[in-house]
């Protein structure tokens, strides 16, 4: 963490940061910081006393100044991502289901149960509400304790489709 830097030092020190490999998050509020804020992985701009310049170049914008603000935003957005590889991990899982009577019918000419649309109808009276249930859920205990994602990190994995099918099984 660097303070009281000049502009053109946030600069250096965003690409030297980057160069290492390392995520990079860039506050400011005023038109110099705009090419460290731009140029940085994550920048942050002051939404009261921040220009127009630096917040068109912000990917956040603090609307009450507070740098509190920014780990509550951290939180936030981990909480998110996990509820959506839960609601993949959910959704994966009963799609195999609807789709095995449709692989039976091209590959051994059994006739199909059920049409296209009725495999919808299923679909969203069985699997919705419980995908967006997952989407509310609260954040694990561990959220803030763990390290930070990789830039490579996808959020669907082989880790991900082995506990879909594996673990949580076939419905």
């Amino acid at each position: 963490m660097f303070a009281r830097t000049s502009p053109a030092q946030k600069l250096i020190i965003v690409k030297g940061c980057q160069k290492k490999g390392e995520v990079v998050a860039v506050t400011g509020d005023g038109v110099n910081d705009s090419p460290a804020i731009k140029k940085a992985d994550i920048g942050v701009s002051m939404g009261i006393t921040g220009t127009d310049v630096a917040k068109d170049a912000a990917d956040m914008i603090l609307l009450n100044d507070d740098f509190s603000s920014i780990v509550i935003g951290i939180e936030e957005g981990r909480k998110i991502y996990d509820n959506i590889k839960k609601s993949i991990c959910y959704a994966m899982t009963s799609q195999i289901g609807q789709m095995l009577p449709f692989v039976a019918f091209i590959i051994f000419q059994i006739p199909c149960p059920v049409t296209t649309v009725g495999v919808l109808y299923i679909s969203i009276g069985t699997d919705l509400i419980p995908a967006i249930s997952l989407a509310y859920e609260l954040g694990e205990l561990d959220l803030m304790t763990r390290k930070p994602r990789s830039k490579e990190d996808h959020m669907v994995t082989l880790t991900l489709m082995a506990q879909s099918y594996g673990y949580m099984g076939w419905t």
